[in-house]
C-alpha cells in the first residue's frame, strides 16, 4: 500500500503559548511493499511523522494518501478506524502495552477488536509464535512472567497478529543488547520478505538503515532533509554530521578499503563476508 504525504504541517498545542511545530510543510511518499527507514536525533519529527499513517494524529494543513484513503485535517475521526486495520505500529517497548492475562489473550485482543474470524486466527498463533523465537507453550502463559525479551517478542506478535499492510517500527531495538538487536531485526526482515508489507522503521542507529532499508528519510527540525538509497545517502558523511548522524562503521571501513586499494564495491551493505568475497576476486584479476 503506497503512502504519500503531500505538504503537511502538524502542530502541538496550536494556537497557545506552548504552539510547538512538529512537522512543516512535509511532502515525501513511501512506496508500495518497500521497506524504508526514517532517521534524524530526537526532536526531529519521525514519530510525529509515522503517526499520521495510522490516524493517530491528523495533519494540521495538508493531506496524507493511503492506498485510496485520503487524511485531511477535518478529516472525521470515525473515519480513520479503519487505518487501524491495515496499519500496525510496533512502539518503543511494546512490550508496556502486554495487559491481558495469558499470552492467547494478548495476541487475540487486536483481531478481536476490528472484528477477525478469531477461531481461524488462533489456528495461526503457534506460526506466528515460532516466527517470534518462542512455541506454543507460551499462549496459556501470563506474559507478566515472561522475560523482558520474551514480552517484547509477544508484544510484537501481536502487532502482527493483525496482519497489516502497513508496518511502522518505532525504533523497535531500543534497549536491547546486540544479539537481541540482530534477532528482532532479522524477525522483521523475514516479515517483510513472506508478506510484502509497506514497512517504514523509525532509527537513529545507522546500521540498522545499511542491513534493511530500500529507501531513507532523513528528517531534520520537521523537514525532510535528504531521501535516496542507503548508498547515496552515505555519499552525503558530512551533512549528516552536520545533523548528529553518521554513516555505519561498516560503510566507513568499505569506503577506506576503496581508497587505499582502488577497488570499488558493489554495495555499501555489505556484510564483512561478502565484502572480503568481493575485494579478494577483484585484486585476484589485477
Amino acid at each position: 500500500m503506497k503512502i504519500v504525504f503531500e505538504q503537511v504541517t502538524h502542530v502541538y498545542m496550536e494556537k497557545t503559548p506552548f504552539e510547538t511545530y512538529a512537522l512543516k510543510d512535509v511532502s515525501v511518499s513511501f512506496p508500495e511493499r518497500s521497506f524504508s527507514a526514517v532517521i534524524g536525533r530526537t526532536g526531529s519529527g519521525k514519530s510525529t511523522l509515522v503517526q499520521h499513517i495510522n490516524g493517530l494524529i491528523k495533519p494540521t494543513n495538508g493531506r496524507i494518501i493511503i492506498g485510496d484513503q485520503v487524511i485531511e485535517p477535518h478529516t472525521k475521526r470515525k473515519h480513520l478506524k479503519s487505518l487501524r486495520k491495515k496499519a500496525g505500529i510496533v512502539f518503543q517497548y511494546p512490550e508496556h502495552q502486554l495487559f491481558e492475562d495469558t499470552v492467547e489473550k494478548d495476541l487475540l485482543f487486536g483481531p478481536k477488536n476490528v472484528g477477525m474470524n478469531l477461531e481461524s486466527k488462533k489456528k495461526d498463533l503457534p506460526e506466528l509464535l515460532e516466527l517470534v523465537g518462542l512455541n506454543e507453550s507460551f499462549l496459556d502463559r501470563s506474559p507478566f512472567d515472561l522475560s523482558g525479551g520474551q514480552m517484547r517478542r509477544v508484544a510484537i506478535a501481536g502487532v502482527l497478529a493483525m496482519d497489516p499492510e502497513i508496518l511502522i517500527l518505532d525504533e523497535p531495538t531500543a534497549g536491547l543488547d546486540p544479539k537481541g538487536q540482530e534477532e528482532i531485526l532479522s524477525l522483521f526482515k523475514e516479515w517483510h520478505r513472506q508478506k510484502k508489507t509497506t514497512t517504514i522503521m523509525i532509527t537513529h542507529q545507522m546500521e540498522e538503515v545499511s542491513s534493511l532499508a530500500e529507501q531513507v528519510v532523513v528528517m531534520d527540525d520537521g523537514k525532510i532533509a535528504m531521501e535516496g538509497s542507503p548508498e547515496n545517502i552515505y555519499k552525503r558523511e558530512k551533512e549528516l554530521k552536520d545533523m548528529n548522524l553518521d554513516v555505519p562503521e561498516g560503510v566507513k571501513v568499505l569506503k577506506y578499503l576503496e581508497e587505499e586499494s582502488g577497488v570499488s564495491f558493489s554495495e555499501w551493505s555489505l556484510t564483512p563476508e561478502e565484502a572480503a568475497d568481493e575485494l579478494m576476486m577483484q585484486l585476484k584479476k589485477e
